[in-house]
């Protein structure tokens, strides 16, 4: 397949969020009525400089992994449904999602946690396929603002991810 020679915009994505079943299973929601504005943040591991008597020295060693993290907002919809999943029962693991999810780290994890991924259409433009970037074990906390339209702010966190899968 060659480097695609379209550029990719905000219309082209879709952001999907599951849980321990995975996407494709009984359990994935498609984030519908949102602006298009997730981003992510892909820190390098920790680097760690060794001085001598204030002198750097020419050994640099990686340190600690960094988390990956980021950023997606929703227009406010549902709070709460017993029979279907919303994006505030994820957000507060309660209605539907509290009785029938299950956390990605495990039933027994105290951190509720999703995987989420954006797909990026690429067939609808030439491409070989769509393509998707994929992060794992997500923990979510958010914000909730008022306006036209109420609007809430999702911040997540991979706690396993250091780069995000890519297809």
């Amino acid at each position: 397949m060659a480097y695609s020679s379209v550029v990719k915009v905000n219309r082209d994505g879709l952001l999907s969020i599951a849980d321990n079943a995975g996407f494709g299973g009984a359990n994935t929601i498609d984030i519908a009525h949102e602006p298009g504005d997730f981003s992510m943040s892909a820190p390098q591991e920790t680097r760690l400089d060794f001085l001598d008597r204030g002198r750097l020295v020419s050994q640099s060693r990686f340190g600690d992994d960094q988390a990956l993290s980021g950023t997606f907002s929703a227009y406010w919809r549902d709070a709460s449904d017993a029979g279907v999943a919303t994006l505030f029962d994820i957000l507060n693991w309660s209605g539907y999602v509290g009785s029938n999810w299950t956390s990605t780290l495990g039933v027994n994890s105290e951190i509720r946690a999703i995987d989420l991924r954006l797909t990026i259409s690429g067939s609808d433009h030439g491409d070989g396929g769509d393509h998707t970037i994929t992060i794992t074990d997500c923990s979510l906390d958010y914000g909730f603002s008022e306006g036209q339209p109420n609007t809430t702010t999702v911040n997540w966190r991979s706690h396993t991810d250091v780069r995000p899968t890519l297809a």
